[in-house]
């Protein structure tokens, strides 16, 4: 499979230029557009105006898209820490602060999420205005609209995971700042939005949002139905994974993440990055020690700053191919001789780390996506929101909670099987709750999964046992002082 990543890495023809503050603040203009006599005749065009949705997924004001969302995903749950070592990485005590599950509303990395969530739920608004402005016939306009909303609906996600009681802005003309409706409000629109536009998705595009992703984000929402609308929907999650198709494991589990990872059979929907062209995926960057350069012989500026917590790498099985994900032990230069840390010591990736005093060395690192000699800070790897992986791993935890654990062990065999080895002839969900962390071990699943299996607030790494209201973030200030019909999360 040979795909062009630059098709989906669309420069703007219409100018739509957005002041985006918070979600609160929607009184964006539309300063310049083309007379809808002369807008969307041709797909090429279509293509370019949809591709600025597809391009708010890439980052917000320079962030990388999972930038601070990573770090309350990751670094909340028991999968990744920010230690401060030495000088670096303490920046005001945030990084313990969300380990510890003390953040505050205020919270720069609170406030930047929901911005950068928001503003991709503006952009896509204001398409679908400029769609409905446009020549096109009402079925061409439906079949454009389906992939704009089902973009959208994969924000609002974000949103009702991450903050739960959000203000549904859905409509470019209306602006009125709205209350926030409630969390099982929200999971309603996202399930009615999906369920209208999965028949107008496209079948196939890569980079796109097609008629796969929205059976896949269909089934993350119903995995998920128990928590954000208090009525489990595990019959539902495994009628949408059957729906998934066209799609299957790669042999390889760590070709997924390469540099040139277009070509991968399991990867349903990306976020694609050319970083010859636009902004490239730098969380590899974030993660390793100054001295990768030498050895990965890179130019790229790495920052040394998130790892494992303790313990993570010993839930892989020694033969387990994900741990080949992980890097652990002494960092070497191409000829094999040792780097060496500031401090004079080798560099040694090791489990053991300390939060507010670690070494540079401390915790094992994360390389699942490629490095590449060349990279520079970003790179070209397309950074993976769904694969295949997880539409199996999701009909085979709500078999489970079914009470259908034998149908549920040979799909989880499957997945096993990939990763070289075995699986129990029963498995629970005290072996799922593990399994996922070993499969989707730095992308973004873990607190979710934490949450969902009750067991985010209960005491662990560096945390105390913490208030289960806890399991949403807070409102941010900002968005609270722009609009006074908010009201704060509880326990905030």
């Amino acid at each position: 499979m040979n795909i062009m990543k630059k098709k989906l890495l669309y420069i703007p023809l219409i100018p739509l230029l957005l002041t985006v503050n918070s979600c609160t603040n929607l009184d964006e203009k539309l300063y310049n557009t083309i007379p809808t006599d002369e807008y969307g005749k041709t797909p090429q065009e279509i293509e370019t105006i949809v591709g600025r949705a597809y391009a708010s997924l890439r980052g917000y004001a320079g962030h990388f898209p999972l930038d601070y969302t990573y770090e309350l995903n990751e670094n909340a749950s028991d999968e990744a820490v920010i230690p401060t070592r030495g000088t670096d990485w303490y920046d005001g005590g945030v990084h313990q602060r969300v380990q510890r599950h003390n953040w505050k509303p205020d919270e720069n990395l609170i406030q930047v999420t929901w911005e950068m969530l928001y503003s991709g739920i503006t952009i896509v608004n204001s398409i679908i205005f400029q769609v409905d402005q446009s020549s096109l016939t009402a079925d061409q306009k439906a079949n454009v609209k389906a992939e704009l909303r089902g973009v959208r609906a994969y924000y609002y996600y974000r949103l009702c995971d991450m903050f739960g009681n959000v203000p549904l802005q859905i409509d470019y003309n209306d602006k009125e700042v709205k209350a926030k409706s409630t969390r099982a409000e929200v999971f309603n629109f996202i399930e009615s939005e999906l369920k209208d536009i999965v028949g107008k998705l496209p079948t196939s595009g890569y980079g796109k949002f097609t008629k796969a992703a929205g059976y896949s984000l269909l089934a993350r929402l119903y995995i998920n139905a128990e928590v954000f609308k208090g009525t489990p929907m595990w019959q539902e999650c495994i009628d949408a994974c059957d729906q998934v198709t066209g799609y299957s494991l790669q042999t390889n589990f760590l070709d997924n993440f390469l540099t040139e990872n277009q070509g991968s059979v399991e990867n349903i929907f990306v976020v694609p990055y050319d970083a010859t062209v636009t902004l490239g995926n730098f969380k590899q960057s974030l993660a390793l020690h100054y001295q990768s350069r030498v050895a990965f012989q890179t130019t790229a500026d790495f920052v040394n700053g998130y790892c494992c917590e303790p313990g993570v790498y010993g839930k892989f099985e020694e033969n387990d191919a994900r741990r080949k994900g992980l890097l652990q032990g002494p960092l070497l230069a191409p000829d094999g001789s040792q780097l060496l840390q500031s401090d004079g010591n080798p560099v040694n990736y090791t489990d053991a780390v300390s939060l507010e005093s670690a070494t540079q060395s401390d915790g094992i690192r994360d390389i699942k996506y490629q490095n590449s000699k060349g990279d520079k800070w970003e790179r070209s790897n397309d950074y993976v929101l769904i694969r295949y992986a997880e539409v199996m791993l999701m009909k085979a935890e709500a078999l489970i909670r079914l009470g259908r654990g034998g149908q549920a062990q040979p799909i989880v065999a499957a997945v096993r099987k990939r990763a070289n080895v075995e699986t129990p002839a029963n498995v629970d969900l005290d072996f799922m709750y593990d399994e996922l962390l070993r499969e989707f071990l730095f992308e973004e699943h873990r607190r979710t999964d934490q949450i969902r299996f009750g067991k985010f607030s209960v005491e662990g790494w560096e945390m105390n046992q913490t208030d289960k209201r806890r399991e949403i973030y807070p409102i941010p200030t900002s968005a609270m002082q722009t609009n006074n019909k908010l009201v704060q999360n509880p326990g905030y």
